[in-house]
């Protein structure tokens, strides 16, 4: 199966009284007990007012634009809303990680986002357009 598993890091609001937000998409080919390949990645930063659902669904559109397969999340990510709701704001199909594949897909979009917000903190980058 292929899919994009997406994470993002930077929903905690910080002093300028903004977001800083880093979406990881991570196109891979799953089994039901592993990742198989990591075909592409994309890394995708914005800075917003709010983390409303609109502004992470844009976020994760944004994303995940180039790439085709179902679009995988943690339950948190888009506020334990039902997979269909999910579906409806995203227009693709959408479901949250079940197996053991779609999980470590998760951890790896997890682990790049969360460096990646760091990174651009410890710069000075904070998500703010060039």
């Amino acid at each position: 199966m292929k899919a994009i598993a997406v994470d993002i890091s930077g929903r905690h609001r910080l002093d300028d009284g903004r977001y800083h937000l880093v979406c990881v998409a991570v196109l891979a080919a799953l089994s039901p007990f592993d990742m198989e390949k990591i075909e592409d990645m994309r890394i995708y930063k914005e800075a917003a007012d709010d983390v409303s659902m609109d502004t992470i669904a844009d976020l994760v559109k944004k994303a995940c634009s180039r790439y085709k397969g179902i679009i995988l999340a943690e339950r948190g990510e888009f506020y334990s809303s039902p997979e269909w709701r999910v579906e409806a704001i995203l227009g693709r199909k959408f479901k949250y990680a079940e197996s053991v594949g779609e999980r470590k897909a998760i951890e790896v979009a997890h682990h790049v986002s969360l460096a990646v917000h760091r990174m651009l903190h410890e710069r000075g980058n904070t998500g703010q357009e060039d």
